[in-house]
């Protein structure tokens, strides 16, 4: 009976993937420049985010993002994950703070908010679909 089991376990097909799952990837080490125009409007209106909200970078509006996604957990915040995403210097670190932002939803309020605040924060980062674990000749086969 065992060894019946056992080879039914071997030989077990995964599941066909259902859905199509994104991947938020992390951002470039070295992001992209501002062009030359935007710099000058940054400049003139001096750095103002209420006077042309379009200016801001990407890292401002992230930041904003996930400090807002923190919202009423400032109390059970022990580590200081929203002071380091306030001084965050990168789009990449803040990246990295993912994880700890969603844990500390989860516990504190539920994975289902976790999820709903995360997904707001990970617009803010580049996505790529994952790859799909079944052949190609297998999905050509389908038709």
């Amino acid at each position: 009976m065992r060894t019946a089991l056992f080879q039914r376990l071997l030989h077990r097909k995964s599941a066909p993937p259902t859905t199509l799952r994104m991947n938020v990837c992390p951002p470039d080490v070295v992001p992209r420049r501002d062009s030359l125009w935007t710099a000058t409007l940054r400049w003139l209106v001096g750095g103002d985010a209420e006077v042309a909200p379009a200016l801001r970078t990407p890292l401002e509006r992230a930041r904003t993002e996930f400090v807002a996604a923190l919202a009423g957990l400032e109390e059970v915040d022990h580590h200081g994950l929203l002071k380091r995403a306030q001084h965050a210097r990168s789009l990449r670190e803040l990246w990295h703070l993912r994880s700890e932002l969603y844990t500390l939803i989860a516990r504190r309020v539920s994975q289902v908010e976790a999820d709903t605040r995360l997904a707001c924060v990970n617009q803010h980062f580049p996505t790529r679909a994952q790859r799909s674990s079944v052949p190609a000749a297998e999905i050509a086969d389908v038709h």
